[in-house]
């Protein structure tokens, strides 16, 4: 009996002292953190979460809510660095750690485009007299309920065309007469139909030498340096270096544009791609 009574004590003690213990966080866990991030080689905050500091580095959005950051341990919610950086942390602990970029954003060198400043585009434009298009493509564009014989007008152009026949493809012919000033809103310049044969038709862009044009979204001008009877050749302009957004699938893209003596050079890696980044990481809870 007094064997079992120690043992008995043992047990408690031994169970009084785990309870005692915080938990450690590990893969899987819902967890919430104070954090403040900056660059390695310049030793600029990037991005915190906590207001006072971001007030302080001028880092303040008041669109941001400041609150602790959730995740789940482990489920690519955050870089692979910081998900292993906060492994075995409990509840009040503080921490530094140093994530190297291929834990953070790696540099990818698949999202750089270059293009040269001097670009040459064909001086005729020529679109065939007849097209056929599918018929969900057609409906998608102009609706349903049409037949042969109606004239519908291209989207964002004073372009019309004619039904000539719809089945499971509908095809079209282009109206337009010689001498006709064609425009399309997401083209640079107005062009004119100069020839009409039994297959084509033949456009001509309405641009003169040392003519300065916006190209749609592009944050810089070009100029038309060149004309000949097969080419135009154009300049576009150099600016600083700039940041622009573009459209993409889940919403804007930044895009970095620069140019040097021959290039126009487009970077869409984030601005911290190929940085390594230095977190400060406080564990607030461990959520069940």
């Amino acid at each position: 009996m007094k064997k079992f009574v120690i043992l008995l004590l043992a047990a408690m003690i031994l169970l009084s002292g785990c309870v005692g213990q915080k938990a450690a966080v590990k893969k899987g866990d819902n967890i919430s953190v104070n954090y403040i991030g900056w660059r390695q080689s310049d030793e600029k905050m990037f991005d915190t979460n906590i207001e006072t500091v971001a007030k302080e580095n001028n880092l303040f959005n008041p669109k941001i809510k400041y609150v602790p950051l959730q995740f789940i341990v482990g489920t690519g919610k955050v870089i692979p660095g910081f998900d292993e950086g906060v492994v075995g942390m409990k509840v009040g602990d503080s921490k530094t750690f140093t994530i190297a970029p291929e834990k953070a954003y790696p540099f990818n060198p698949n999202m750089i485009r270059v293009a040269p400043i001097f670009q040459m585009y064909p001086a005729n434009d020529t679109l065939p007299r007849i097209f056929n298009v599918s018929l969900g493509e057609f409906e998608q564009f102009f609706g349903t309920e049409h037949k042969v014989g109606d004239i519908v007008e291209l989207p964002d152009t004073n372009i019309n065309i004619t039904i000539l026949n719809i089945t499971s493809e509908v095809s079209l012919a282009y109206d337009l007469k010689l001498g006709y000033n064609v425009w399309d809103a997401r083209a640079p310049w107005n062009e004119t139909v100069i020839k009409i044969d039994e297959n084509n038709i033949t456009l001509r862009p309405n641009v003169t030498k040392n003519m300065t044009i916006q190209l749609p979204n592009a944050p810089w001008n070009t100029t038309v340096v060149g004309i000949t009877n097969t080419n135009i050749t154009l300049r576009h302009n150099a600016i600083p270096p700039t940041t622009v957004n573009i459209p993409g699938m889940f919403g804007p893209i930044p895009m970095k544009i620069s140019f040097n003596e021959t290039s126009i050079i487009m970077d869409q890696n984030t601005e911290l791609a190929g940085k390594t980044l230095i977190f400060n990481v406080t564990l607030v809870s461990i959520n069940k």
